[in-house]
């Protein structure tokens, strides 16, 4: 396993412990989807020749997930984590139509996506904080 691999893993378990710590309803069901997600992915056969039809469809069903979270959730961050989740997907097709694509490149914007998606949760969390924290002060 690559350093950069740790790195984004890091980054995962950051986002969705901190979304199962202190989010709401919103942010625990897709950080908690997510764990999920990169479970599966990691026990998932991926030999770099075939495209990864398993991680596909994982990934397919979390961008479902978080389609539905922008549609019918209200929080601006489900927007941000939707498209990352979308350009993931883009990066498994891409590879699926040419499996020429280098395994360097394929990997590389598979996790850059990822991460733009973590931080998106990240920041759903940080907001969710910040407007509880103002609803508390103004209640007293």
């Amino acid at each position: 396993m690559s350093p950069f691999y740790f790195l984004v893993l890091g980054c995962l378990l950051a986002a969705s412990l901190a979304s199962l710590w202190r989010g709401g309803g919103w942010e625990r069901g897709v950080g908690g989807a997510l764990i999920l997600a990169w479970i599966g992915s990691a026990l998932a056969p991926f030999d770099g020749v075939n495209p990864p039809w398993i991680a596909i469809a994982i990934d397919t069903t979390v961008f479902l997930i978080l389609m539905y979270a922008a549609l019918y959730s209200g929080r601006q961050w489900t927007l941000a984590a939707a498209a990352f989740q979308f350009l993931v997907l883009a990066t498994h097709f891409v590879f699926a139509r040419d499996a020429r694509l280098e395994q360097w490149a394929y990997v590389s914007a598979y996790y850059v996506w990822n991460l733009g998606l973590m931080l998106s949760l990240a920041a759903g969390v940080i907001w969710r904080g910040k407007t509880a924290a103002s609803r508390d002060l103004s209640a007293r």
